[in-house]
């Protein structure tokens, strides 16, 4: 069982996340971070003793180990290790997300909030798709790339993809009836195939 301030950290930086990325690599990486530092003061002696039932926890610990040696043996060792020493915090991270994701009861609060977040995305790129700017004025500097609230940096159909089938799933689990799913499916395909058309 998770303790109640335990999770209430974890939760405002799960939630965190997509604002995160939208302020920047370096908010987003300090948001990270601080996710794992919770998660080794609070937590990691609670799962310890897990962690080698889960045979995805030991492929990727295998891999880690594998991208170690490889850093001995490659040409450039300073930033091949650089590279490879840094796996081990996606290692925790998906430690982490499966053992807290497992025990919560309110997760749920997380898919809200991104979901609340990626409409507010959507919403604006189209604004600036038909109105050449966004709502906060960006928006001319890439022509016909759409920035959004990324201002310089035309990469929103990216940050989306990475966020909208994990939304669409849940709203699959939670809110569609099995009847409806397929015409909710590929409703949202052809949205998919649309914002990646534009928003590339």
């Amino acid at each position: 069982m998770i303790n109640n301030n335990v999770e209430k950290i974890y939760l405002f930086l799960f939630s965190f996340i997509p604002i995160s990325l939208v302020i920047g690599s370096a908010v987003s990486l300090l948001n990270i971070l601080l996710i794992l530092i919770f998660f080794s003061i609070f937590s990691i002696r609670n799962i310890g003793k897990e962690i080698f039932n889960n045979l995805s926890v030991i492929f990727l610990i295998i891999i880690y180990f594998y991208l170690i040696f490889n850093s001995f043996i490659a040409l450039d060792f300073e930033t091949s290790a650089t590279r490879n020493f840094g796996f081990l915090r996606f290692i925790l991270l998906f430690i982490l997300v499966n053992y807290f994701f497992n025990l919560s009861k309110k997760t749920t609060n997380i898919f809200n909030f991104w979901s609340l977040v990626i409409f507010v995305v959507v919403f604006d790129s189209f604004i600036e798709f038909y109105f050449g700017k966004n709502i906060l004025g960006y928006g001319e500097l890439y022509g016909d790339r759409i920035v959004s609230f990324f201002k310089d940096e035309p990469i929103v159909g990216g940050y989306l993809s990475g966020f909208i089938f994990i939304i669409i799933g849940y709203f699959f689990d939670k809110f569609i009836d099995k009847n409806l799913r397929f015409k909710f499916l590929l409703v949202l395909i052809i949205l998919i195939l649309f914002m990646n058309y534009f928003l590339k």
